[in-house]
């Protein structure tokens, strides 16, 4: 996923899929890793920052291959400008049901930014993964379970085509997803 951060924007050209909200959850990563320094473009997996790209798709399929520490299920359906969507989170292991906390992320691929200030003025950026809307963190009740609905409307400019919704679960001592699962409205 792409969380597109704001702090860059006084360089003259503000990132239009840009939120404050992303560069706080930014921040909370880099007290996860217990820097003090935040950069662009970074990648993140399993809440660390992950400096090795040579070793990624190794790395993730490690995660892969281990079982899941939550269950996730989710359900979206479009209907005249919106996105019904009903999420059901399980987190089954005692020690990780406190901290487990679960995020909706509403995303859109191919979209483009025609770059027009800043180090790269004059350049087309292409873009895939970029969330549009953020929600959570949503709380588990006792029993380590959520069932979340909600309506969530299109802006006018979203291509529906290219929108998807992801669920996830995070800890929230240190960051690990405990389980993610993705629909694209194409699917």
């Amino acid at each position: 996923m792409a969380f597109h951060v704001d702090y860059w924007d006084y360089l003259g050209w503000p990132d239009r899929f840009a939120q404050a909200k992303f560069t706080k959850r930014q921040r909370q990563i880099a007290r996860f890793n217990r820097s003090r320094t935040i950069y662009t473009p970074q990648l993140v997996l399993q809440g660390q920052d992950f400096r090795r790209h040579g070793r990624f798709q190794k790395s993730v399929e490690q995660i892969n291959q281990t079982s899941a520490r939550a269950h996730i299920a989710l359900k979206v359906t479009p209907t005249s400008g919106t996105l019904n969507i009903v999420a059901d989170a399980n987190v089954p292991e005692s020690a990780l049901k406190k901290d487990a906390r679960v995020f909706i992320a509403v995303y859109e691929n191919n979209l483009q930014s025609d770059v027009k200030a800043g180090e790269n003025t004059g350049r087309t950026l292409h873009h895939q993964y970029v969330v549009r809307k953020w929600i959570g963190p949503l709380a588990l009740n006792d029993q380590g379970q959520l069932r979340w609905s909600q309506s969530v409307a299109l802006a006018k400019d979203w291509k529906t085509k290219d929108v998807g919704v992801a669920a996830y679960v995070l800890s929230t001592r240190n960051g690990d997803t405990l389980q993610a699962v993705a629909l694209s409205l194409n699917d």
